[in-house]
């Protein structure tokens, strides 16, 4: 008995690293897309380095769909009561905001020592409240103070979307795909502006329901759809039988790779990197679920601190090229050094970050709100 619960717990925790270095991989290539902008065309290893890290911007789309997985799967048993439901979406928040919220006013303090701007505490406000600060430049709507928290902006509402929708207990996903059928389909094409592509979104003078009708959150749905098939038992077992097949696996992640590094159908849309990102994720969450695997602890450990690296690699470097100019060493502010420079206290700092602002800080916020 010992011996067998020692394997369920051996299993359940290889699924979940598998899933952590997913994560892992999309910080890291939308850390190096944004890092390498510090390098000129004539630097080393430029061309390399744009070959692999071109496409960066995938690492959104795939966290979204990781995101729309982990959120089924955690809240399979919730009860739907409006006590449950609230602690839900609060843990949820704290889980993103403490972390979020200091590391941006660390940013915009550093900000306006560089370029002060008399807009920077309405941004500031907006962006930590997660409201998009315009209504041009879908599928971001003016990204945020800090400017990857745009992000965020569909993290929260879909967080939203999914708490409104569990109060209907057992119709709570047919309940979920009418508000996605309304706000994805019926909106837009209301307004005769339905697409598939983030970027070609029309734009109203409401910044919210625009970022509410963007397609980019098509790749949530991805991600919903495959954790209900997941938690269904007879669907993951037909799942499995057909990831198990030694040629789907490579088959699947090569396809992926490809897309990303070809830049075939490039895209924040469902149709785009979105159809890189599910084959990837499904592949791993199928594939893994029964099987033992040792990932390397160094590849765990970067899904662990993915989130802080995710929000820290522009402050840092934009910290380290003012640290430069103002010692007045402004020439090694940029360059192949500079990128591994920054790339290097990237690491550091999101680890530190991970401990003591996700860990400890949102750990902290919940027993002052006792949610335990």
């Amino acid at each position: 008995m010992v011996q067998e619960q020692n394997l369920k717990n051996n299993l359940r925790e290889s699924k979940i690293n598998s899933i952590q270095v997913l994560r892992g991989i999309a910080a890291l290539i939308v850390t190096m897309y944004h890092l390498k902008d510090v390098m000129s065309e004539s630097d080393p290893f430029r061309k390399e380095i744009d070959f692999l890290f071109r496409s960066g911007p995938a690492g959104v789309g795939l966290f979204f769909v990781i995101s729309g997985f982990i959120m089924v799967y955690i809240t399979r048993n919730v009860t739907p009561s409006w006590t449950h439901i609230a602690k839900f979406f609060l843990k949820r928040l704290i889980r993103i905001w403490p972390a979020y919220a200091v590391i941006t006013l660390g940013y915009c303090f550093l900000q306006t020592r560089l370029s002060p701007n008399t807009d920077y505490l309405r941004d500031l406000l907006l962006s930590l409240s997660f409201i998009p600060l315009s209504n041009v430049h879908p599928p971001f709507y003016g990204y945020a103070t800090l400017s990857v928290g745009w992000s965020l902006n569909y993290e929260i509402y879909f967080y939203c979307l999914l708490a409104f929708s569990l109060a209907f207990s057992r119709f709570r996903w047919p309940f979920f795909f009418l508000l996605i059928a309304i706000t994805l389909i019926g909106i837009p094409a209301l307004r005769g502006s339905f697409t598939f592509k983030p970027d070609q979104a029309s734009v109203t003078g409401l910044p919210y329901l625009n970022m509410m009708t963007n397609p980019v959150i098509w790749n949530f749905v991805y991600g919903v759809i495959i954790g209900l098939l997941y938690v269904h038992p007879a669907a993951n077992a037909r799942m499995s039988a057909f990831f198990s097949n030694k040629w789907v696996m490579p088959t699947m992640v090569s396809l992926a790779v490809w897309q990303y590094l070809s830049g075939f159908f490039g895209g924040l849309g469902p149709f785009q990197w979105g159809m890189g990102s599910v084959a990837l994720f499904t592949t791993f969450v199928f594939y893994y679920q029964d099987k033992l695997h040792a990932f390397p602890s160094w590849l765990v450990r970067l899904g662990d601190i993915s989130f802080s690296i995710y929000l820290l690699h522009l402050p840092v470097v934009v910290g380290l090229s003012f640290l430069f100019h103002k010692i007045g060493y402004p020439v090694f502010s940029t360059g192949t050094a500079m990128f591994v420079l920054a790339l290097s206290v990237t690491l550091i700092a999101a680890d530190i970050s991970y401990e003591y602002l996700e860990v400890r800080l949102s750990s902290q916020v919940r027993k002052w709100l006792r949610l335990f």
